[in-house]
């Protein structure tokens, strides 16, 4: 089983919202939203190489994803504004549905942290500003 395969085998099993695998390393959380990976990556654990599972990815989440240095992910949905960040990351991407641009709550208008990295131009930028506007 790949990488990816027990990622997804974990995600769609315990319910989580995201999941990195590698090997017979596993990272494992039911919290929703973005800070589970701006805090794998102010950990400074190493999650180079990884595959993860998640349940949306947008430009946000991919910026983050490239800053972890994840090889492949899956989302159940994913937004094709992610998929230029990914591709120049080199980063394999799959998802179960792809849309335009990640929605807020009452799936109305974009989501608010989408519109924070519109202009962060870097993995590096949009995670400084995503932790100015989340507070963090």
């Amino acid at each position: 089983m790949t990488d990816l395969e027990k990622a997804k085998d974990y995600f769609y099993s315990q319910k989580a919202s995201m999941v990195l695998c590698k090997d017979d390393d596993k990272f494992i959380t039911q919290e929703k939203g973005l800070t589970p990976l701006i805090n794998l990556i102010e950990s400074g654990d190493d999650y180079f190489e990884y595959s993860a599972c998640d349940k949306v990815v947008g430009r946000a989440a991919a910026f983050l994803y490239v800053l972890l240095g994840v090889k492949e992910i899956h989302a159940k949905v994913m937004a094709k504004l992610a998929i230029q960040i990914l591709d120049k990351a080199e980063i394999k991407y799959s998802a179960d549905e792809f849309v335009d641009t990640i929605l807020d709550d009452q799936l109305k208008d974009t989501n608010p942290l989408e519109e924070v990295v519109l202009r962060s131009g870097s993995a590096n930028n949009a995670l400084r500003d995503l932790k100015a506007y989340l507070k963090l």
